[in-house]
């Protein structure tokens, strides 16, 4: 159970955007009758496949601390934006930006270029300033999760005199319905009444419930299908058992996307010339989701792309990040030999697959994973220590993250992810906190 912030020196040092004060109090709370029950409530995972985990307690950002993330996000969102619309068009741009060949033909014929839902995951620094470590534009989970939780907690930190900053639009138990039903009318001019859940059957359906449940909140009929299971109907639409299927949530993984592209004819063609909505598009999904976004973002030779006054303020945050595969024999000879400064991630990996990191790998491992990633085009950034939180009153500290969650660059959701592990997915060991702001 996570207690207070601590700003003891061990493998990073403390960040100072969390409200400790805040923290005692909630902890508190939580040793109560009350307290305890709410706290085991509330779990994330997959509770069918015996893999639902209790969320951590609350946390809380400092005052002040929302008007400058809501800032930084938009203008991030606008960034990733700016090099999905651009790649298509700039051959600089797609030398760095690399897709599996099962993609790149589809990436280059879809015309939306928008992103629409985006995770921007962050380790904050001890001297106040942000650390980008990734961007999620597939279907980021955690984001529903938390809101609901947020909105359980409120009524009994209130009533124990804990104030509180106002909520975010995913505490609404209908908004996983809600924004995708906003966007898909005003990306089709038509709201819809029936939403189709696309996800292979073996799939974890966590976030597919939540938006089951969002959606049959407002009334909208919802099916449920695998992306193989689609055909295509005399207009071009996408078709599932003979009936039309113009909207839907798409939770396909890149692993998934990648290895099933040749089965997926009808769902590919349906979205990438419009007759079917899903969140992020094509384009969006496959470029915004790439880890190698970093190597553009941080590169000043992309400078040009980007807003001036968007680059001014996110670029500092952007640690160096480059694609292995385009990096010269010094540049190679370097980040070999510098593995506790460097961390090496596949482009489009998650959960915590395919991500190497220097300081926790050996140097003969180290070496032979540098020359495997700079000969598959894996992405190289700078090691980043994340900060540390106590776990208890004597408890050793624990690696903690930021994470912020955006429609069309406003902010929505945020949480914290704690662990003993650098890597801090929840898919592995990490526990999600919500996040008040």
């Amino acid at each position: 159970m996570l207690l207070m912030a601590d700003d003891i020196d061990a493998d990073g040092a403390g960040w100072s955007g969390l409200d400790e004060e805040f923290t005692r109090q909630v902890t508190a709370v939580a040793a109560t009758p009350e307290g305890r029950t709410l706290a085991e409530a509330h779990t994330v995972g997959d509770p069918a496949a015996g893999k639902a985990r209790p969320l951590g307690l609350p946390l809380c950002l400092r005052p002040g601390a929302r008007e400058e993330l809501e800032a930084f996000t938009a203008a991030y969102h606008r960034m990733i934006e700016a090099v999905v619309a651009a790649w298509e068009h700039d051959p600089r741009l797609r030398r760095v930006l690399t897709l599996p060949e099962s993609l790149r033909a589809q990436a280059a014929a879809a015309r939306d270029t928008r992103v629409h839902l985006i995770r921007l995951d962050l380790l904050p620094q001890p001297d106040g300033r942000l650390g980008v470590l990734e961007t999620n534009a597939n279907g980021p989970g955690g984001l529903a999760v938390v809101g609901r939780a947020r909105a359980a907690w409120r009524p009994l930190l209130t009533r124990h005199g804990i104030g509180l900053p106002g909520p975010l639009p995913a505490d609404d138990d209908a908004w996983t319905g809600r924004w995708l039903l906003d966007l898909a009318e005003q990306h089709t001019g038509q709201r819809p009444d029936t939403v189709t859940l696309l996800y292979p059957h073996r799939a974890d359906r966590n976030a597919v419930r939540s938006y089951q449940d969002g959606l049959g909140a407002l009334g909208v009929r919802v099916l449920h299908a695998d992306p193989r299971e689609l055909g295509t109907g005399a207009d071009g639409a996408a078709t599932l058992d003979g009936e039309p299927v113009r909207h839907a949530y798409a939770k396909i993984g890149m692993r998934d996307l990648q290895q099933l592209a040749g089965e997926l004819g009808p769902y590919l063609r349906a979205v990438r010339e419009g007759a079917l909505f899903v969140q992020n598009g094509l384009r969006a999904r496959v470029i915004g989701d790439n880890k190698l976004c970093l190597a553009v973002l941080s590169d000043p030779r992309f400078a040009g792309l980007f807003d001036p006054a968007d680059h001014r303020l996110v670029q500092p945050a952007v640690p160096w990040s480059r694609n292995l595969a385009l990096c010269d024999g010094p540049t190679l000879r370097r980040i070999t030999r510098g593995r506790r400064r460097h961390v090496l991630k596949s482009p489009l990996d998650a959960n915590g697959r395919g991500v190497v990191v220097g300081p926790e790998t050996g140097d003969a491992a180290w070496a032979e994973a540098v020359a495997r990633a700079a000969s598959q085009g894996w992405l190289v950034q700078e090691y980043l220590p994340s900060p540390r939180l106590r776990g208890g009153p004597d408890g050793p500290p624990v690696h903690h993250d930021l994470a912020l969650g955006a429609v069309n660059g406003r902010l929505v959701s945020a949480f914290v992810r704690t662990g003993h592990e650098a890597r801090l997915n929840v898919a592995r060991t990490g526990r999600l906190h919500p996040l008040y702001l």
